[in-house]
């Protein structure tokens, strides 16, 4: 049987775990996975905003050592990308995004100081092992033994979003 190799964007071998907290109001300090203390970790996060654009935020994620797991709040990611957006390229806010894996701190670094291109930045970069799809919580309240809790609906974006176009009054 042919094995067929994952596309791989980041030069670097795949490297942590990753998920999205779509709840703005719910902070996750035990790990969805294991239940362990989450702890925080700094690190540039690749991002790729549809249709051409490849970005590096510096953002503490929460972070699982056991797991080897990044989880990031999609509020705050938005907020970030609406603010650099706003100068930079209006257009683009609300359009999809992918959070894709880090980038090397010292490479980074370097960015900051002297612009990178694209080409200089991917071989520094890592791809996340794992994407686990968006966390899930359920409803609080009592229910039956026998009654599974429903999913609560994560709110829709409130910054990350495309402006409507302004309607022109005579």
């Amino acid at each position: 049987m042919a094995m067929t190799k994952k596309f791989q964007l980041g030069g670097l071998p795949p490297s942590h775990s990753f998920m999205l907290n779509p709840y703005p109001d719910q902070s996750i300090w035990r790990c969805p996975l294991c239940e362990q203390k989450s702890k925080q970790r700094k690190m540039p996060i690749l991002i790729h905003i549809v249709p051409r654009h490849l970005i590096v935020l510096n953002y503490t994620c929460r972070y699982c050592q056991g797991c080897d797991l990044l989880i990031a709040h999609k509020h705050e990611i938005e907020h970030l990308l609406t603010e650099l957006f706003l100068q930079n390229d209006p257009d683009a806010i609300g359009t999809e995004y992918l959070i894709i894996g880090t980038v090397d701190k010292n490479i980074w670094r370097e960015g900051i100081k002297q612009s990178k291109s694209l080409d200089e930045m991917l071989p520094h970069a890592s791809d996340f092992a794992t994407y686990y799809k968006d966390l899930q919580l359920t409803r609080p309240g009592y229910y039956r033994a026998d009654q599974e809790p429903p999913l609560r609906e994560p709110p829709s974006s409130q910054e990350w979003v495309k402006a409507k176009p302004h309607s022109h009054r005579k």
